[in-house]
């Protein structure tokens, strides 16, 4: 069940944020971006919550504490880069890779510096990688 989960969430995770080109794309994004928004997450937590009902399971405090401070800097990310989008007109092939590498580094970072994880060679090589693919699709 866990991986299915996480197959749903990598889905519309994607299509959601795809969506905020769209509405840059369409002109909308200072009109629209705080509906679409609420929306996205709405339907998230609904989803989550009909799936915990349907097993009887009920999170506890800790773990509601948890999720809204993941959802608040979920929210903040993807708000900024609806900003970035709309306002600016940082085109989709610059403002996704930074927006989805930038999190994979701060939880890298994470990792390494507060829980003390070492980082392999793949680790290394895949944050390389990345980097590299960044300043590639950037480069017009």
């Amino acid at each position: 069940m866990w991986l299915l989960l996480m197959l749903v969430a990598f889905f519309f995770n994607g299509c959601g944020v795809f969506g905020l080109r769209i509405l840059a794309g369409m002109g909308l994004s200072e009109t629209h971006v705080n509906q679409y928004l609420l929306y996205f997450y709405l339907g998230g937590f609904l989803f989550m919550a009909l799936v915990l009902l349907r097993q009887k399971m009920m999170p506890n405090l800790r773990e509601i504490g948890i999720g809204m401070l993941m959802a608040l800097c979920s929210l903040s990310g993807t708000a900024a880069l609806a900003y970035a989008l709309g306002n600016y007109h940082i085109p989709g092939n610059t403002a996704f890779p930074i927006s989805n590498g930038g999190s994979l580094f701060v939880v890298i970072i994470g990792g390494v510096l507060l829980f003390r994880e070492r980082l392999g060679l793949y680790g290394l090589c895949g944050c390389v990688l990345g980097t590299l693919a960044i300043v590639l699709l950037s480069v017009s």
